[in-house]
């Protein structure tokens, strides 16, 4: 079976750092294990391609801008309008490309302005699934800039009724699909693990006079890192020498400068890591004592609609977790079983967990254990693909290997 991968975004390069890289990969890899072949069409290849997808065959094409050849990622002139239109040309470019190449199965990752899998599915007459992982629309407009909406909200329309399943992310992804196409065929697909490439940390504590708490993300206000280091700070305040906390921040982001300052006028010792390679992870992961997922209070009227990759990437490392219980995290983590779950937007409650953490190793390694036997069982990325070519063979009946 002949598997294209399509990834239009320009933000998403396909051998990259950030948690959408890692998901790309993830999801060929479950393709090259379920004994498809798999070629990646895109407009960004990245430069940190993993040793095991050396031979992955990539065709790239970059959106280029109509007033001079470079890529829209680029600096200079082109209005936003252009870049968005390059966008467009640039998937119409990979569909075509797609088409040249045949297959028998199009996955195409939902970017805004690219209809590939619409153009390609229909010439080829092959079944396709558009993976959708966040309301791009709404999140391209609060955080960047969006110049045609009109043309975004077209573009999904024709590549969602194109699909014969849209695998989304999380119950406020489906809804957010079926609000804008409600003839959609839909399949919730929350993100995985591999369990393969992250192993559980080796047991007991890291250093006899201080534990340290991991974060992995990107530094950007929705992951809630200020309060995180807030909840250290007063966690320190409260705990003996022996349970004082460090911080690990495990990956960059425009926020980093304001982190830096923050945690240094707390008195929080912290250290940066940067953006790392996926594989990198791991072992990062590994020198601490327990791992934090700190998202912020919800924004009223206003779904939190993420799949947290940190937080399956915690439970398969093993990691005791805290985290908000916001969004689908509490549908991930069982409080008191495979995670410490406290309210959003309480730097308070996170401190506390923290302290109940530091005093009870037996219940740092208990929670990590049950962390771990949970990845294995319930969120391996097999599992996520299985879901999504289990609906597809539905729809298509057709058989799968």
């Amino acid at each position: 079976m002949r598997v294209a991968y399509v990834c239009a975004d320009p933000g998403v390069p396909v051998f990259g750092t950030k948690g959408s890289s890692v998901h790309v990969q993830e999801i060929v890899r479950a393709w090259h294990r379920a004994g498809a072949d798999v070629t990646v069409y895109c407009t960004r290849a990245g430069t940190d391609r993993p040793a095991d997808l050396a031979g992955l065959p990539v065709v790239e094409i970059p959106p280029h801008r109509a007033d001079r050849a470079g890529p829209v990622c680029g600096t200079g002139p082109a209005s936003g309008e252009e870049r968005e239109r390059a966008i467009e040309e640039a998937a119409a470019a990979l569909a075509e490309a797609v088409v040249r190449d045949g297959c028998d199965v199009i996955y195409e990752r939902y970017s805004l302005f690219s209809a590939a899998l619409a153009m390609a599915a229909g010439a080829l007459r092959v079944p396709g699934v558009l993976e959708v992982n966040a309301p791009l629309i709404e999140e391209q407009q609060q955080y960047r800039q969006l110049f045609d909406r009109r043309l975004a909200e077209a573009v999904l329309h024709r590549n969602a009724l194109a699909a014969d399943t849209v695998a989304a992310v999380s119950e406020p992804v489906v809804r957010w699909v079926k609000q804008r196409v409600p003839e959609a065929r839909t399949v919730l697909a929350p993100n995985g693990v591999n369990t393969e490439r992250i192993r559980p940390r080796p047991r007991g504590r890291r250093h006899p006079r201080q534990l340290t708490v991991g974060f992995v993300g990107s530094l950007k206000p929705w992951h809630g890192v200020p309060a995180l280091l807030t909840a250290v700070a007063l966690a320190n305040a409260e705990a003996g020498t022996d349970g004082r906390w460090t911080v690990k921040i495990i990956g960059d982001g425009p926020g980093r400068q304001d982190l830096e300052r923050a945690a240094a006028g707390l008195g929080v010792e912290a250290e940066f890591t940067g953006a790392v390679p996926p594989d990198a992870v791991p072992g990062l992961l590994h020198k601490c004592d327990a791992a934090a997922a700190p998202y912020p209070q919800p924004v009223p009227d206003r779904d939190d609609y993420f799949s947290p990759l940190k937080v399956y990437e915690y439970l398969a490392a093993g990691m005791p977790i805290v985290a908000t219980a916001v969004g689908q995290i509490p549908s991930i983590l069982e409080d008191g079983r495979t995670g410490l779950l406290v309210a959003p937007g309480d730097p308070a409650a996170f401190a506390a967990a923290l302290n109940r953490l530091a005093a009870d190793a037996a219940l740092r390694e208990r929670l990590g254990t049950q962390a771990r036997a949970a990845a294995v069982e319930h969120h391996s990325w097999d599992g996520v693909l299985a879901l999504i070519t289990e609906s597809l063979a539905i729809r298509r009946e057709v058989a799968w290997p």
